[in-house]
């Protein structure tokens, strides 16, 4: 029996990050009798059971339930654990059995980084104790994984990863996609909300630098996004709120697309769903950074946030070049991620 220390994907936000990533890793499984354990400390008072298709969904309160959640994970055959968060809730299983834990991010880091220095340091000792403990591991990206190594020196002398799995599963499988053939030059679209890390006023100042290009804003803020591109003097642009679904029509008619990601750990490890979808559609990212996760490394395509402001932008022959590289990046990502994802298909299977 596998058992999952996680929210059930179809019971929770599924446009957040972390839910696409426990949607993307349950579809792997998605024939096989499975348990969910949604684990609270300040919910979940009462025991609550659910049930969809193959899967058993518990949501438990962490200090009530403790003894009905270390049965579970006694009984199962794989514990598969989402993120650091997720470990703390069911630290003792560390001692207990040999958990897989899919480590998503730096989250000392980032809460560091959010000026949460105490949660830092204890997510930090539970991170710690999740390597320590040899646990097998899954990275987003390799360097993630490198990270990790670097961080954890003396305890590195076995490789505990299992799999890097970046999230491809919004491309996975649409390999023909065309590359747009409507694609206006003078197009730039942002898809996303309207969180800090995503340098939105960073973002808007640009835009209103170069009035002369369309700007297309898809969020599920479309009326808070307007307001503040208005705020900023931002010409000739449109904020909408599209289903998921529809988002590919509008990449296929852009030529760049804003992904100002801060040149930080947190970035420097990950790999945003965002970036995958403009390198797969044929968007042009503009970066503040290009050090994000693996794509440098791949050799990834991009304009600068610097010489976008000051106009410097290629010509049709040279975008069209780099559409080409960028989405040969991605097909690469795609080619080696299949792999992996046998194997842990497999380590599901053979339990």
């Amino acid at each position: 029996m596998i058992v999952f220390i996680a929210p059930f994907p179809s019971m929770s936000d599924e446009k957040d990050g972390m839910i696409q990533r426990i949607s993307s890793i349950d579809s792997l499984a998605i024939d096989l009798p499975r348990v969910y354990l949604d684990i609270s400390f300040r919910r979940f008072w009462s025991k609550h059971i659910y049930h969809f298709g193959e899967a058993t969904v518990l949501q438990l309160n962490g200090l009530l339930h403790f003894f009905v959640i270390v049965s579970w994970l006694r009984r199962a055959s794989v514990v598969y654990i989402h993120s650091v968060y997720n470990s703390l809730k069911v630290l003792p299983v560390y001692w207990i059995v040999n958990p897989i834990t899919d480590l998503h991010g730096a989250v000392p880091e980032e809460l560091a980084h959010r000026g949460r220095p105490w949660l830092a340091r204890l997510f930090g000792i539970v991170e710690h104790i999740v390597l320590r403990r040899s646990a097998p591991v899954v990275h987003v990206t390799d360097a993630m994984k490198r990270h990790f190594q670097q961080k954890y020196l003396r305890q590195s002398t076995v490789d505990r990863t299992i799999a890097i799995l970046p999230p491809l599963s919004d491309v996975r499988g649409q390999r023909d996609a065309m590359m747009g053939s409507q694609r206006d030059a003078k197009a730039v679209i942002y898809a996303g909300g309207l969180q800090a890390w995503q340098n939105v006023s960073m973002m808007l100042e640009a835009a209103a630098a170069i009035p002369q290009l369309r700007y297309i804003f898809l969020s599920g803020e479309a009326s808070a996004l307007q307001l503040q591109a208005n705020s900023a003097h931002v010409l000739n642009c449109m904020c909408s709120a599209v289903p998921p679904s529809q988002v590919p029509d509008h990449y296929l008619t852009c030529t760049y697309g804003f992904v100002l990601r801060d040149p930080v750990l947190l970035n420097q490890v990950a790999c945003p769903t965002k970036l995958v979808e403009y390198l797969y559609w044929g968007v042009i990212p503009i970066v503040l950074t290009s050090g994000i996760g693996d794509f440098a490394e791949l050799g990834f395509a991009f304009v600068s946030l610097e010489n976008f402001r000051s106009g410097r932008l290629p010509d049709d022959n040279e975008a069209a070049k780099m559409r080409v590289i960028n989405r040969q990046v991605i097909e690469k990502l795609i080619d080696s991620s299949e792999g992996e994802l046998l194997s842990l298909r497999q380590v599901f299977r053979h339990v």
